[in-house]
Order: C-alpha cells, then structure tokens, then sequence
C-alpha cells in the first residue's frame, strides 16, 4: 500500500500543522502486537497497550511504540526534561501544566481515518501526585526514588485495529521551513521512517533509529513462555516482604472502621505493597500475564527507572472530544464452566446486598469526580448493576 496521506493532500495539510501524520495501512494477519513490539523495542523505554481475546469484551485497538523524542518526569516540584537539544530542568508550581504545555506543542493534524491515538505522550502518574491537585498533610517516606509523573513522547506508533484486522504504521513529519522543499523533506523523511519500521517489523532488522544506533534483538522464537517467578523463591522467611506487617494492617483497618462510624469518611482502600525476587525480562512476564489473565485492557510501560505490567477490566476514565467516560467496576465472581453458572453466578452477584451497597457507592464517587471538570447538569448514569464477563471473573 503506498503512503498516506499522498504527497499533495501532505502540502495542504502542512498549510496549516507543523506536524503531519503519514502512514501505511497493512494486514496483519501474521504478526502480533506482542511480537511487533519485541522487534522494535531499543531497551530503553516504550510502550504496549493490548486488548487480548479470551472474554467478551475486547477493545478495538491495541498501541505500540518505542524510541521516544522526548521525555518528562516530574519529582514534587522539580521538572526534567530530556530531547534532541539535552537535559532541562526546571521548578514548577503545576508540573501537571507543565506536561499539559508539551502535550499542546506536539499536537499534530487530525486524519479522519487514522485511529484515536497515533503519536503523543504515553506514561504514568503515581499516587503521590494527587498533592498536585489536592492539598494533604504529611507524605509518606519515599524509599523507591520514582517519579511523580513519567511522560514518554512518541513520534512513531503502530496501531492493530482487531476489527478490520489491519495495522497502522504511523510517523509523525515535522515541516521546519514555509518552503515547499522543507514541505517535501518531511514527507520523505517520514516516508522513510515508516518503511525502515516496516522492515523492523517484518525482522529484517538491522535499521538506525533516531540516534543513528542499530537495534538488535533476539529471535522471536527465544521469547520462551516458563514461570517467570521461581516458586521456590516464594518459600521460607523474607521471601516475600512488605512494609506493612499483617498486625498493623489489621490495626489500620479497625482504625479505618472508626473513622467511618464517625462519619469522617465512607471509603478507604488499604493496601499492601508485596516484594520478592525477580530476573527475567519484564516482557516474559508480560508474556505470561497475557496468557494467564487476557483482559481488554493491558498494558506494558517501560521507562529507564522501571517497568509497569498489569492486566484490567476496567478503562479507569477516558475523555474524548470533551466527553468524559468512567466505568467503575464492583463485585466479583468466578467465571463458571458452563454458560447456564455464568448466568446463574451473576445472578447471585446482583442479588447480593454488600456487593450492591460497594457499586452504588462507587458510581456515587465517580458521579463526584466527572462533576469536578464537566459542564453543571451533563452528568449522567447510563448503566447500572450491569454484569460484564471477562477471562476469570464476572464484574458488576
């Protein structure tokens, strides 16, 4: 398939956005997004978002990328920022505005038939940055060293689509000059791009990325899928530590029970944070939880401190176009073995007080917070008490 958008609707376009998205559409109907992302991984940092078949629900799309052009974290107040012209940092009241300021300069040109999401930010923020939004007493000591907020920006991307079955390679064209040559030089140097991508994904290998640096990596078949965690490890004293002793979580959850009889809150989640020795790569365990765990929405975000894995039912929230979805999700049951206990389980899990009293709740908490930036009187509730069946459980 050639390139798109062809090179004249690509002037039009850079008439009036400095950045412009080309791609080419392929089928994909012998490569993966786990496997295509292993082939452009450059062992720094990148990003895998999959909706894996193995429930009823499955998304639409699934993202990658790799080879970031610029990043930004954030530590309380302090900003740095890595690109193309090195290292700034800076000091901030609203590293948050900070981001959001970086986000808007790398906006590019919309292309209707593109996906949602083809270039941009990807990243996470950490708990502790609700002392962004939200003014709280003392902080918790920090003994990891991570960031607050860690943004990865993206300039290439590709794109599954399970519908049609195809796949997207996206690059982002920056135009430097008015010129119609510095229009033209773009256009082929993002036409360059994806084809090596296409390369890399196809296992030819051997391309530069943006710093000139050869990529290598292993033969797909050497990704083996074994236990990536020894349970003999798991045995015996220390094994697996916490901060958080069962006696003063206990102690923490009559203290939390108190403070609901006095009215001062209505929920509390406690947790704990739970550590045990871990060498293979964080992808094999990636491998193994998509296996293992096939949700609608997984995720693999690697960064130069550290590697984030998991496996959710749920979106969390999304916005887009200016409407704001939140799907909270409460009440579990076992998957059953046949059709007729699937059905007979959430029956039992609708009919359940305590599980009813936690959704409602939940909705109520959610209702709150999209009423916090929504417009006075847009807010509503379009499902209730609905029962959705995923891999190993069913969700309310």
């Amino acid at each position: 398939m050639p390139h798109l958008p062809d090179r004249a609707r690509f002037a039009d376009l850079a008439r009036t956005s400095r950045l412009v998205p080309v791609y080419r559409r392929l089928f994909a109907d012998s490569l993966t997004p786990l496997t295509a992302y292993a082939r452009l991984d450059d062992g720094a940092a990148g990003c895998l978002f999959e909706s894996v078949v193995g429930g009823e629900n499955v998304g639409r799309y699934s993202f990658l990328a790799a080879d970031p052009f610029l990043r930004l974290e954030a530590r309380g107040r302090e900003v740095r920022i890595t690109g193309p012209a090195g290292v700034e940092s800076l000091e901030c009241d609203d590293p948050l505005a900070e981001l959001e300021r970086r986000m808007a300069a790398y906006r590019p040109a919309r292309l209707a038939e593109l996906p949602p999401f083809t270039s941009g930010a990807v990243g996470c923020v950490a708990y502790d940055a609700v002392r962004y939004v939200e003014r709280l007493p003392h902080a918790p000591a920090d003994d990891l060293g991570l960031p607050d907020l860690s943004f990865a920006f993206y300039d290439r991307m590709v794109v599954f689509d399970h519908v049609t079955k195809g796949v997207d390679v996206v690059v982002l064209a920056r135009i430097e000059g008015e010129s119609d040559s510095a229009v033209d030089a773009a256009y082929d140097v993002a036409c360059r791009r994806v084809d090596e991508t296409i390369a890399r994904l196809a296992g030819a290998g051997g391309t530069a990325d943006r710093r000139g640096a050869t990529p290598s990596w292993p033969p797909l078949t050497d990704i083996g899928l074994r236990p990536v965690i020894d349970s003999a490890a798991l045995e015996g004293d220390g094994a697996v530590r916490s901060g958080f002793d069962r006696a003063a979580f206990e102690a923490a959850v009559e203290r939390a029970i108190e403070y609901i009889r006095a009215g001062d809150i209505f929920q509390v989640v406690l947790s704990r944070r739970l550590e045990c020795p871990f060498d293979a790569p964080p992808l094999e365990l990636y491998r193994t939880l998509r296996v293992v765990n096939p949700s609608p929405f997984m995720f693999y975000l690697r960064t130069p401190g550290c590697t984030l894995v998991g496996s959710s039912p749920e979106i969390m929230v999304r916005v887009v176009d200016g409407t704001v979805t939140v799907r909270p999700l409460a009440g579990t049951r076992r998957r059953g073995a046949t059709p007729e206990e699937d059905r007979a389980l959430a029956e039992e899990l609708l009919a359940d007080p305590k599980e009813r009293a936690e959704h409602v709740m939940l909705v109520d908490l959610g209702r709150n917070d999209v009423g916090r930036v929504a417009s006075p009187g847009t807010v509503e509730v379009e499902k209730l008490m609905v029962s959705f069946f995923f891999s190993s459980s069913s969700s309310q």
